[in-house]
């Protein structure tokens, strides 16, 4: 089995693109997670150190909640919440087949399930998309649903509002697509920066990535494609707090 440590991400190993993971045993026992470069970029710019209390907004199937919990070293606590109880279920069984002892799992609304708020340190929040920036779909002969766009930007800019305005405590957020549209990406970020640039600011986690967020006030963004990073399509802003919410 021939691989190299990816330059970007410590934890990833990169294999050929031929490579027969039926062959190996270490793949056969799930002690290897099979995921996208791309996918790995949202834990990536969280960085929870271990002990730290941390929340996985929409968590299903449980790649990027076993990701963090590598990053926790499967201490402190992983809360990770997903709505569709089928995907609850899988959920539970990757977590539990990976050896994620720190996770406390929850099916249910991220927007209304009841969390200890002010303990929750970091957020991951990966909410439903457009998914047009996975590979092997056939987008560029679609007719893009502008409709669908708008009530999916609608959803992302209430979620991503929700965390940094219910958890008072949370250091790092990061919100991510697997989407190619800006309504979902740049102008979301940008609808929150102009609610929230006086307490949240954006962080440059990986500066010498390439492909970057496609308006000036975007650039900490990141953004993969199959053209530039050799991944699917993907977008990822890290939001890091700089004033202390006021509760009172």
């Amino acid at each position: 089995m021939k691989y190299f440590i990816d330059p970007d991400i410590e934890h990833v190993l990169v294999f050929r693109c031929n490579t027969k993971f039926f062959d190996y045993e270490i793949y056969l026992n799930r002690h290897m997670l099979l995921m996208d470069k791309a996918s790995c970029l949202p834990c990536l710019a969280l960085s929870p150190p271990p002990g730290s209390i941390v929340l996985d907004a929409c968590a299903a199937p449980g790649n990027k909640t076993i990701c963090l919990a590598n990053y926790l070293r499967n201490k402190g606590k992983l809360y990770a919440i997903e709505l569709n109880r089928r995907r609850f279920k899988e959920l539970n069984i990757n977590l539990k087949t990976a050896g994620v002892t720190c996770a406390h799992t929850l099916n249910g609304d991220f927007l209304n399930v009841t969390l200890p708020f002010d303990e929750i340190d970091y957020i991951l929040l990966d909410p439903s998309c457009s998914g047009s920036g996975i590979r092997n779909r056939n987008d560029d002969t679609e007719v893009i649903d502008e409709e669908r766009l708008e009530r999916l930007a609608t959803l992302q800019i209430r979620m991503i509002t929700y965390a940094l305005t219910s958890f008072p405590n949370v250091k790092r957020l990061t919100y991510s697509t697997c989407s190619i549209h800006m309504q979902e990406n740049e102008q979301v970020v940008e609808t929150i920066l102009d609610q929230f640039s006086d307490i949240f600011q954006l962080v440059d986690f990986l500066p010498k990535w390439p492909s970057r967020g496609q308006t000036e006030r975007t650039q900490a963004c990141l953004r993969a494609s199959p053209e530039d990073t050799l991944t699917n399509g993907f977008f990822v802003a890290c939001f890091e707090r700089i004033i202390k919410l006021d509760t009172e």
